[in-house]
């Protein structure tokens, strides 16, 4: 008997969507090593694997299933470490330098108050072809008269660096996105770009620049055509270009749970090509001779898969709306190869092809929350389909209970599904999400995208304004009801960061809980509940030193009661890593207040403050290094290294701008003892990106 439970456990074979998990986990695994794993000894062991699984695959007592999930998490190491390497192009030093450069513009982003080029480089003045990147992304501090159009070339002076790296430990990595976009280098402009002629480019190339000026040239008619009000959500929503949004109405959306709306995603894509299906069905329908003889729902698939790959072309790409693309695509297909079109099955397909084009969007939290809400809602609507009566058999009235029924379990179980990732990545949490979806999404599944897919239809004929403005009044109540629900006491609610073993646990949890069956739905809930109560195991840092030495802290008032404020040298600098500072200790909302004169002794050369039991002293001399040393537990050089003797003879924990060049960002803990958490990973244990 016990033989025999051996062998069956052995002789199991994993079906298709264990085995894409598994992919998945080799991808992440190969994201997880601590230092950049060698690609040839990843290769070779994935050949052996290949090797052994042919060679047991047909023997009775075989383990041809575990050498498949091996072979399968090796080749996801494998994708990994190979698209890792593909990706490696030219960066930037990492100190600031100028640069004359020429290169056309791709992408035009919103940044705060002022713009931001991505600039496809064709040369930079004094520099060798092999050792130019890709691409810079450069911050526009005086605008153009005219402005620069997307698709125009330019000659710029500019300062520049290597992209940046994490500002806070275990924070989102901007070099880490910046390398595999080909993004060799930040920074900003001298005055204004001055528009040249374009230059000679491949057909590749010219085929890019030439959709970039499509898509931009779609926006920017929009706008002009559309509603003032509403012109720049409505550019958004159909081109992908988000540039002319107001910042007050991203901050509503955000607050109310709507922000989804602005990444084109699988929602957009399910309205325009299901729309696009479901219009096209209906009118191949209505010619009788044509729909008695063929199966006109399949003419219907193959408008619908034309409809979004329009669509695709027409967001600018991104990996969320290739993902809504492959998934839409095999949902289509099925329909026209006669097969299930809404399983499990299409979103591991759906997955396996996203994460062999691109491992890195597993670590994205774009990738988590998209196949988190399809593979929830495929799970849900798969019981909900065998509950409900045939659509046949549906009356008018049951039919309109079930359509706003399904849109409120929509909003439910996406919201769930997503929260769990949303809030360990952005540490915040829209707590009336679901009202706010409940409210805006009948007008936007009923109306705003309809009438999108008619203003691009009717545009080719100058007919556009028409639907735009119907558009417009369709979004008008949506963007009401978010500033109405963003204005709801307690709307967001900030939650401290987790340790980082929460997030593969929770997500292990979630696919056992929608893709399991039996014992491991029973494991899937064991492991997000484990995930949820080891969240606040992470210790908040008590103190942070930015990368050029910039110094802020929390502090609680004497009597207990309120909120911490942040302590800061000055409001200005290291703004952006003091939000992010502030966010992961679930404080986003917090005020900041300078540390001079209020809670710390400052002189010219030196502040002193304590925190608790601790007391750290803040230098802009070298020379007051010695006495601080005997004066504090931390000593902090912001402006100079302290010197090696100095370093040595110190009995404090001293940290310069020697020091920091090396570890970057550091967060302090003041606890039982004093202790240094480094942003940027040592020599030894950096990767490809850092």
């Amino acid at each position: 008997m016990l033989r025999n439970r051996i062998e069956a456990a052995f002789s199991y074979y994993p079906g298709f969507n264990t085995l894409v998990i598994a992919f998945a986990i080799g991808v992440a695994l190969y994201f997880a090593w601590p230092s950049e794993p060698p690609l040839h000894p990843v290769i070779f062991i994935c050949f052996a694997l290949a090797a052994v699984w042919w060679g047991v695959r047909s023997r009775a007592w075989s383990a041809a299933g575990l050498f498949g999930l091996l072979l399968m998490i090796a080749l996801g190491i494998g994708r990994g470490a190979w698209h890792t390497a593909a990706a490696d192009a030219p960066r930037l030093p990492e100190q600031e330098r100028t640069y004359r450069i020429e290169g056309w513009v791709s992408a035009i982003e919103k940044s705060g108050t002022s713009e931001r080029y991505v600039v496809e480089i064709l040369s930079i003045e004094n520099m060798r072809k092999d050792a130019m990147p890709e691409k810079l992304r450069i911050r526009v501090t005086k605008r153009p008269d005219p402005p620069i159009a997307a698709g125009a070339t330019i000659n710029w002076l500019v300062a520049s660096k290597a992209p940046p790296g994490v500002v806070v430990p275990g924070g989102y990595d901007p070099g880490q996105a910046a390398y595999y976009k080909g993004i060799g280098g930040f920074g900003f402009g001298y005055g204004a770009p001055r528009l040249q002629s374009d230059a000679g480019l491949g057909l590749w190339d010219r085929t890019r620049r030439a959709v970039v000026r499509w898509r931009y040239g779609l926006a920017d008619r929009i706008v002009a055509a559309a509603p003032t009000e509403t012109s720049g959500l409505q550019a958004a929503l159909m081109t992908g270009v988000r540039r002319f949004i107001p910042a007050e109405q991203t901050e509503n959306l955000r607050i109310a749970g709507l922000a989804h709306i602005l990444a084109i995603s699988g929602l957009h894509m399910a309205l325009l090509a299901g729309g696009t299906y479901s219009g096209v069905s209906l009118g191949l329908a209505c010619i009788l001779p044509l729909s008695r003889r063929y199966d006109v729902r399949k003419f219907a698939a193959a408008a619908a898969i034309i409809a979004a790959t329009f669509y695709l072309v027409l967001s600018g790409a991104s990996v969320a709306t290739q993902r809504a693309w492959v998934m839409s695509t095999i949902f289509f297909l099925a329909i026209i190869l006669d097969r299930r079109a809404v399983s499990m099955r299409s979103v591991s397909v759906a997955a396996l092809i996203t994460l062999a084009l691109h491992p890195e969007s597993l670590i994205s939290v774009g990738f988590q929350m998209s196949f988190a809400a399809v593979t929830a809602l495929v799970a849900v609507y798969q019981t909900w389909q065998t509950l409900r009566p045939a659509y046949s058999r549906r009356g008018f009235f049951r039919r309109m209970v079930d359509f706003f029924s399904s849109l409120s379990v929509t909003s439910l179980v996406a919201g769930f599904a997503t929260g769990g990732f949303a809030v360990f990545h952005f540490n915040r949490f829209a707590q009336y999400g679901f009202v706010g979806n409940l409210l805006a999404m009948p007008l936007f599944s009923l109306f705003v995208m309809p009438l999108a897919v008619v203003s691009l239809l009717l545009m080719p004929l100058g007919l556009e304004a028409g639907p735009l403005y119907l558009m417009s009044l369709a979004l008008e109540p949506i963007l009401r009801a978010a500033d109405w629900v963003s204005g709801w006491p307690g709307a967001m609610l900030y939650i401290g960061a987790a340790p980082n073993w929460v997030l593969p646990i929770y997500g292990l949890g979630f696919v056992g809980l929608c893709m399991g069956r039996g014992i491991w739905k029973v494991a899937g809930v064991i492991l997000i509940v484990s995930a949820f109560a080891g969240w606040g195991q992470a210790p908040t840092p008590d103190l942070r030193i930015s990368e050029d030495g910039k110094v802020a802290f929390w502090h609680v008032p004497e009597t207990g009661e309120g909120d911490p404020i942040l302590f800061v040298g000055s409001r200005r600098s290291d703004r952006y890593g003091r939000e992010q500072f502030a966010q992961r200790a679930g404080q986003s909302d917090a005020d900041w207040a300078p540390y001079k004169d209020r809670i710390a002794q400052c002189d010219s050369l030196a502040c002193r403050a304590r925190i608790g039991a601790w007391q750290i002293s803040i230098l802009q001399s070298p020379s007051e290094v010695p006495e601080e040393c005997q004066a504090s537990d931390l000593v902090i050089l912001a402006v100079r290294s302290s010197g090696p003797v100095a370093r040595r003879n110190c009995d404090a924990v001293l940290v310069d701008e020697t020091s920091l060049r090396e570890t970057g960002a550091l967060d302090v803990y003041l606890k039982d003892r004093l202790t240094l958490k480094p942003a940027r990973p040592s020599k030894e244990k950096r990767r490809a990106w850092n």
